[in-house]
């Protein structure tokens, strides 16, 4: 006997009074570094919307002597200072006071001191690279970490040319304007949270933090990670892992269970009102490590041009009157000058030889080597 099955949309029967909440995403800085708040509306599961930013909010530390520390509106929802010069002997509270008037204001937070980063480690297995962080407090007063890591990788397009068209003249590309390298940039989105407090000391040892997957272009010629450290309170490092169970490692019978979350940010004109996030309070700590595709076994990377080739250029003799078809003087060019020769012009997309066709800029990085 054969049975038939077909697949129907599920709706689940979600509240529709919840589907509003305001989000604060961001970790108080003290010190020289900057303190980025953002704020943002939880959506519904059938909101085609990427994201919900709250604007035109005012954003302020407060500290228990009266002093405020106002963050700049950026728009889009990022509010923003540049450093915070924060007593830390003394507790600081979030606040925040939306455009009608709704006012959201935070735990008193203490100002955590961030042990510095011994060291970062990378290791290649058969499925890719694997970071790892190692750090530890002498003084056994953290027991509990947070890392966040911004990317950086360099990559080259198919074919490298030094000439370009300038009123339907042949012209040498100045340095600045060469195409052929490019370098792209990402931030990290898992959360990565880990915890001294079992251990007789506080000591964090190859603890994994980032994992580049066999093949990525990250590191087809150079990789370069920039990670971040944060010393976070026990109640913070709870929220954290919730979080992670939450939106990391659900999606089987046999995974952890949805945990209802509890930030430390309420709502003080709306006691009830739910609120998500939790705002922690430290020093910043951070380091950087390159990897180069040369220190790899084999990497078996597959470049994003691969169709190029032989074929991914064109051998034309263009008369002068259509050179402003193929290389307007202003406006999007579809076609890179290779080279020419007699009247006759070497070319083809800009795919295969202009690297910020996919994504990048041709501008390197103050701190590449």
């Amino acid at each position: 006997m054969h049975m038939l099955a077909c697949r129907q949309v599920y709706n689940p029967p979600v509240s529709a009074q919840n589907t509003s909440l305001l989000v604060v995403d961001g970790t108080l800085i003290a010190g020289n570094d900057s303190t980025i708040i953002k704020l943002s509306r939880t959506r519904n599961l059938v909101d085609t919307l990427l994201s919900r930013p709250e604007l035109q909010a005012q954003v302020m530390v407060i500290g228990e002597a009266a002093e405020t520390f106002p963050l700049l509106d950026q728009g889009n929802g990022r509010y923003v200072t540049d450093q915070l010069n924060l007593n830390s002997n003394e507790k600081y509270q979030l606040r925040i006071i939306l455009s009608g008037g709704k006012e959201y204001l935070s735990d008193k937070i203490s100002v955590k001191q961030t042990p510095v980063i011994d060291s970062l480690s990378w290791r290649q297995d058969s499925v890719g690279v694997h970071v790892f962080v190692n750090t530890h407090d002498p003084q056994n007063n953290t027991w509990y970490y947070r890392w966040d890591y911004a990317e950086t990788w360099q990559y080259r397009t198919a074919f490298e040319t030094f000439f370009d068209i300038q009123n339907e003249q042949v012209v040498f590309r100045p340095p600045d304007q060469h195409i052929y390298n490019c370098w792209s940039f990402a931030n990290s989105t898992n959360i990565e949270v880990a915890s001294s407090v079992k251990l007789s000391q506080d000591i964090i040892y190859q603890n994994p933090v980032a994992f580049i997957p066999q093949g990525s272009e990250k590191i087809s010629i150079k990789y370069s990670i920039l990670m971040k450290q944060y010393a976070i309170s026990s109640a913070a490092y709870e929220y954290w892992q919730n979080l992670k169970k939450n939106t990391e490692q659900l999606g089987t019978l046999f995974d952890a269970q949805p945990t209802q979350l509890v930030g430390n940010i309420h709502c003080t004109s709306s006691p009830d009102e739910p609120v998500l996030g939790f705002v922690d309070l430290s020093t910043i700590q951070s380091a950087r490590i390159f990897i180069n595709n040369t220190s790899l076994n084999y990497w078996n990377y597959i470049p994003y041009y691969n169709e190029c080739g032989q074929k991914g250029f064109r051998d034309d003799d263009n008369p002068p009157a259509n050179l402003d078809y193929y290389f307007p003087p202003t406006g999007r060019r579809d076609y890179v000058l290779l080279g020419t020769d007699m009247g006759t012009y070497l070319y083809t997309t800009l795919r295969c030889a202009d690297c910020r066709d996919h994504g990048g800029i041709n501008v390197k990085p103050a701190y590449w080597p």
